[in-house]
């Protein structure tokens, strides 16, 4: 630099002489040759995820179900993180990408957002400076949770009834033409048991069977119990408490009245009466609409006059629809389901064997259907309430179940039960609180882990266990099925 003739500092400020510098030292050090040194910064990138976007679990997987992975093109280290999606809430982000459900997904309960056991979540790979996502969907796929069912019987014609006889594996099944079958439950030989005669040992004319139970009988012995139907009227048969079988008469179910059997708390047999039209269920001058316990009346002829028949029998409950089943849970509640006429099914569980109204027809479910419901005495609430309809849980009707305590690990201790167009549902008995209604949302639908070797469960009409705690599945088409240990 030069400076031009006659520059002079006289006069210049300070200022200038600063200005000069700066500018001196923005042209920078170099040759005359033009060369220069240094280069410019690298480009941050974002990590990119090289992990896939979708996977698969077999439910119940306890551990990681997915690792994520993520590379930085500028060696940076990367962290990972839950950054949304619809099902952010059941999963946990460990250390290195670990995935994992904080609690182990239910295929047959499915807990995502949608209920389509594909759970959806978005994760975030980031080097302190700039992240990237990935959209991630992971399948939950079933596991049949240690249950095998086999085809044991098939061509049973008209089938309405199942129970155990007592011994070993042997089944009893109850056919509608006055027939009951005794078949092995291993081997699925059947031969016949019992057909009810008349006093000149023919079948009795017109006699149709329409359910079976194994109750008390004299003493601690127990026998069969057959729900019959002859002219229209239904009636309670016991087999081999007499030399001749009794009827104990029950109501007109000429109108297509539902009946059902099973064995109560106290060993009794219960039969609940079905009145669809709800005029008489709260009636006292009818058994439409009831709940009636049978046991053998040890001294009939003690009495100062001829009983009409060998049974002892009461009343403890009323406001039946059209009821479906009858059993006991292991914890000494009488279990009874009934069908809704329009917009509820229920199962209803009782302590109490004395005084019972189930509501109808002022309730379905826990709706008021009808005004008046609120002044009823004695109202049992149901413990699980199924809306009518077409979809995984509602029913096309209940079909009653039974609480299975066996060794099969997928539904031990857990009751199970069908609609009459073959979904399978199971449900943990601890869920069934005192006071409380359960709804359908808890229900897990086993279709998938009850599929046979041979056939269908399309139409179950009854469910039943064994003398050795096996579960079998009576359908309506003739085949009976049973239910094992894998």
């Amino acid at each position: 630099m030069r400076f031009q003739t006659g520059f002079g500092w006289a006069g210049r400020s300070a200022a200038t002489a600063i200005a000069l510098t700066l500018m001196l030292s923005a042209c920078g050090g170099g040759s005359d040759s033009g060369g220069s040194s240094g280069g410019s910064a690298t480009t941050n990138t974002a990590p990119t995820f090289t992990s896939a976007g979708t996977a698969s679990v077999v439910e119940n997987t306890a551990g990681t179900a997915y690792t994520a992975s993520a590379n930085d093109a500028q060696g940076d280290s990367v962290t990972y993180s839950i950054a949304g999606g619809a099902d952010a809430a059941a999963f946990t982000l460990g250390a290195g990408g670990a995935l994992s459900f904080v609690q182990p997904p239910n295929y047959d309960l499915p807990g995502d957002a949608n209920g389509d056991n594909v759970y959806e979540v978005t994760l975030k790979a980031s080097d302190g400076k700039l992240d990237s996502t990935l959209a991630l969907a992971i399948t939950v796929t079933n596991d049949r949770e240690g249950i095998t069912v086999k085809r044991v019987a098939t061509g049973l014609v008209d089938p309405v009834g199942i129970a155990s006889l007592g011994s070993g594996s042997d089944i009893a099944v109850a056919l509608k033409a006055n027939e009951i079958l005794k078949i092995n439950g291993t081997t699925g030989a059947a031969s016949q048991y019992y057909v009810f005669k008349n006093s000149v040992s023919a079948p009795v004319p017109g006699l149709t069977l329409l359910g079976l139970t194994r109750a008390a009988a004299s003493g601690a012995s127990k026998s069969l119990y057959a729900l019959t139907a002859q002219s229209g009227r239904a009636s309670v048969a016991c087999v081999s408490c007499w030399y001749s079988p009794s009827y104990g008469d029950l109501a007109d179910i000429s109108n297509g009245t539902s009946v059902a059997i099973g064995t109560g708390p106290d060993g009794a047999a219960f039969v609940a009466i079905g009145d669809p039209a709800g005029t008489l269920a709260q009636s006292s001058s009818s058994n439409a609409g009831k709940l009636i316990r049978f046991v053998v009346n040890p001294d009939p002829y003690a009495g100062a006059s001829v009983p009409p028949d060998l049974y002892l029998r009461n009343t403890v409950g009323n406001g039946l629809h059209a009821p479906s089943g009858v059993t006991t849970l292991p914890d000494g509640r009488l279990a009874v389901s009934d069908r809704g006429g329009s917009v509820f099914d229920e199962l209803s569980l009782t302590a109490s064997l004395t005084s019972l109204n189930f509501g109808w027809p002022f309730y379905e479910g826990t709706q008021e259907v009808n005004a008046g419901g609120a002044a009823l005495s004695g109202l049992v609430m149901p413990s699980l309430s199924i809306p009518l309809g077409s979809d995984k849980r509602q029913s096309r009707g209940i079909v009653g179940g039974i609480a299975y305590t066996g060794s099969i690990p997928g539904i031990a201790n857990q009751y199970v039960f069908a609609d009459a167009d073959g979904r399978i549902w199971s449900i943990p008995l601890a869920k069934f609180v005192a006071g409380t209604t359960v709804q359908s949302s808890a229900l897990e639908v086993r279709n998938e882990d009850f599929k046979p070797d041979v056939g269908t469960i399309d139409h179950p009409i009854g469910f039943a266990l064994d003398a050795e705690g096996t579960l079998y599945i009576l359908d309506s088409d003739g085949d009976l099925f049973r239910v094992s240990a894998a």
